[in-house]
């Protein structure tokens, strides 16, 4: 059986390490007009989403990946074929799963189109990471280009809704859970988990899944003490590994619960600035809205 998990988190590494600047207001057609944008999202393989841009006439699917830090908008080879771009003269470099250390070369594109939205000379990344067979060779839309916006992730309605910062529907700020996110790392915060009486750093990516058994998971590195495992569901993965995968945790930030969540328990060779990750099988069970001028995260489960 195919196992894999994915991810599209970049860690920093010294001098080396440098996210060019991206103006949002001078690049986005009829900026001050703008208020919001409904965006339909698709998934790839089922569990990791991806919408569609316009490049130079074309639509070019993108996966949409909040973990992916080091630039706004990436492209494959393939989809830059016949399109003009011009370097931006800049590189740097990036660690994702497993601690592979990959570089990544900027260049402008004249103009992409979202939803009928242009954007005039977008700032873009080659993307050279190797995705295995299941999933399409794709670009991605990461969260130097997404913090920009206020948004909603919408799995249950398969919606992706970017706001202008400061604005947010009033449901969202009345009736549902808000989170106060760390500055750094981003999109973290500090919670705790069922069972285990300590403060974990804790991460949320669309791109952290898991496939196998038709499951989409969750990530986690708590030590593997038996105290610990005991006092959980757990089981193995399939016949052939010895993943362990946890049922139905529970995490807490303050006095707010997100419960009913399956992790996998791995480990890896990436630094661990993030303890935890709440991936593919957050996002299926919880509409999620980033207020990205706050940074707060708004959740609710879906019914």
């Amino acid at each position: 059986m195919r196992k894999i998990i994915i991810f599209t988190i970049c860690l920093v590494f010294g001098s080396c390490y440098s996210i060019p600047e991206y103006d949002l207001e001078k690049s986005m057609d009829k900026y001050e007009e703008f208020d919001s944008l409904e965006i339909p999202l698709h998934f790839d393989a089922g569990i990791y989403p991806f919408i569609y841009v316009t490049l130079k006439g074309n639509k070019i699917p993108l996966h949409v990946d909040i973990g992916d830090e080091t630039g706004n908008i990436s492209f494959n080879k393939e989809s830059l074929q016949d399109i003009e771009y011009k370097y931006a003269g800049r590189k740097n470099f990036s660690a994702g799963f497993n601690g592979i250390i990959k570089s990544n070369d900027y260049f402008r594109i004249d103009e992409i189109e979202i939803e009928g939205i242009k954007f005039k000379d977008i700032l873009c990344k080659k993307d050279n990471t190797h995705l295995p067979d299941y999933l399409t060779d794709m670009g991605a839309i990461g969260f130097n280009f997404l913090k920009e916006f206020n948004l909603n992730i919408d799995y249950g309605n398969k919606l992706l809704t970017l706001y202008k910062k400061g604005v947010i529907p009033f449901n969202i700020t009345t009736s549902w859970t808000s989170i106060i996110l760390n500055e750094k790392p981003l999109l973290s915060f500090n919670g705790r988990i069922q069972g285990y009486g300590k403060n974990f750093q804790i991460g949320i990516d669309t791109g952290t899944i898991m496939a196998g058994k038709d499951n989409v998971k969750n990530l986690i590195r708590i030590p593997l003490e038996s105290g610990f495992i005991s006092k959980q569901k757990t089981d193995y993965l399939d016949n052939e590994s010895k993943l362990i995968v946890i049922r139905e945790l529970s995490i807490t930030y303050e006095n707010n619960l997100i419960d009913s969540l399956d992790f996998l328990l791995y480990e890896t060779k990436q630094p661990k600035d993030r303890d935890i990750f709440l991936g593919g099988d957050f996002f299926f069970k919880y509409n999620t809205f980033f207020d990205n001028k706050n940074n707060i995260l708004y959740f609710s489960k879906y019914k």
